[in-house]
């Protein structure tokens, strides 16, 4: 397997294929997952029910990138979620009688060994990328084991959700077909199971990493002058972050001051009994300046690369989008409504990128579920355009207060293990 280089490298085929092109966009792999991004947003804005498929495989998608999965298995996990969700809004299922088996065919190959490595995350069953250096033949055999019966139990799964849909007709769809459609699928589910799990088992004897690795890393952001202030200051006092207490605890506070500020802003909104489109705007511009201002202190105390980049993005998104809404006088209601939309989703999205190896687990994971919600908010807010006030004024309440409780919840988690947030 291919191993770090050391320098950065100019832009030839190793670095086109395996290198990293940037910290946010680190290969065509990302591409192809922005340009799913592009058709959530597209089928949201028009008002199609459809986007519900395309927005859950692509918060799997995301969720996949903050895995960090070798680039193998996040090629099949996204050409897995392409069959699954566009197939799902673009009716496939209904006008290629076959195009049901090779999705259940083809999609366990790539989704069983992903869930087996999401699991490997979380420390319940062994690394494959360690297990041959164990010696423990044992071991292997569990993979392979595990990784079928995952792959299985998903299939199995969907089948109980498609005969309790037709039970209680949620969606006033028909989607069994009969007892052969099943138990072909099973059959399906059950072969493309053990197909992911032998490569996954291949991985394994190989001795390959679980993980993406890089062969050409991409150079690190600039730093901005508000960093560089910052930095100059610390080295200037000539004491470490480590060893000062106080600048720890201080290093927390604006992640949960912005946690507060998202949770009183969603229960002011869900407060209102009808509010107007003028005074939606309004209170949303004051409350997002002052959320980029809180951020500020966050940007000039965050000590890694990444997490400063990402959190100048957060606030330049977030100041331009509440200046303009607030600035606006006359903004329409779907002028307003995308614009909140589009800032959760460009928000999710970073969110999704910062998560680096340098985070532990338990941030990386809370990080993702924020990401998510920003994430399904967003196109909630897109989708919901020319549906009454009141509506907005509903979800723009529950996201902000889910979002906010994240934040919130990573804020009080961190103080408990003494360790500081930079994102």
């Amino acid at each position: 397997m291919a191993t770090h280089a050391a320098t950065a490298g100019g832009w030839d085929r190793r670095r086109l294929i395996y290198g990293d092109w940037s910290w946010f966009i680190r290969d065509g792999l990302d591409v192809l997952r922005l340009v799913f991004l592009a058709g959530v947003v597209v089928f949201a804005v028009q008002g199609n029910f459809d986007v519900v498929a395309l927005t859950a495989a692509f918060a799997v998608l995301l969720v996949a990138r903050i895995v960090d999965l070798p680039r193998w298995f996040d090629f099949g996990l996204v050409v897995a979620m392409t069959l699954i969700a566009y197939g799902t809004a673009l009716h496939f299922y209904g006008h290629w009688f076959y195009y049901d088996k090779v999705v259940h065919s083809l999609s366990p190959m790539a989704y069983s060994p992903v869930i087996y490595i999401a699991l490997v995350r979380l420390g319940v069953v062994p690394d494959p990328g360690v297990a041959i250096r164990e010696r423990r033949v044992a071991r292997i055999a569990g993979i392979f084991i595990i990784t079928v019966s995952v792959g299985m139990a998903v299939g199995g799964f969907y089948e109980c959700i498609e005969w309790l849909e037709d039970k209680w007709d949620i969606l006033g769809g028909q989607f069994v077909k009969g007892l052969w459609d099943t138990e072909t699928d099973l059959l399906c589910d059950a072969a493309g199971s053990i197909v992911g799990a032998t490569f996954i088992t291949v991985w394994a004897l190989r001795g390959w990493s679980s993980r993406r690795v890089t062969v050409v890393p991409a150079p690190g952001p600039r730093m901005t002058p508000l960093e560089a202030a910052s930095e100059h200051a610390q080295h200037r006092h000539g004491v470490a972050a480590t060893e000062q207490p106080i600048e720890e605890i201080e290093s927390r506070l604006p992640l949960a001051a912005q946690g507060v500020v998202l949770i009183a802003l969603g229960v002011l909104l869900l407060a209102l009994p009808t509010p107007s489109v003028r005074t939606l705007g309004v209170i949303l511009g004051v409350a997002l300046l002052v959320f980029a201002v809180v951020g500020a202190v966050q940007l000039a105390r965050a000590k890694e690369t990444v997490a400063r980049v990402t959190v100048g993005v957060e606030l330049a998104v977030t100041a331009a989008i509440g200046g303009l809404v607030l600035a606006w006088p006359t903004i329409s209601e779907r002028a307003l409504v995308y614009a909140i939309g589009i800032l959760s989703i460009i928000l999710g999205v970073v969110e999704a990128t910062s998560l680096t190896e340098a985070r532990e687990g338990r941030e990386r994971w809370l990080g993702a579920a924020a990401s998510v919600a920003a994430l399904v908010f967003g196109v909630a807010m897109l989708a919901s355009g020319g549906r009454g006030l009141d509506l907005i004024a509903t979800l723009l309440g529950v996201g902000f207060v889910a979002i906010g409780s994240l934040r919130l919840v990573r804020a009080v988690l961190a103080r408990r293990s003494g360790g500081a947030i930079d994102a």
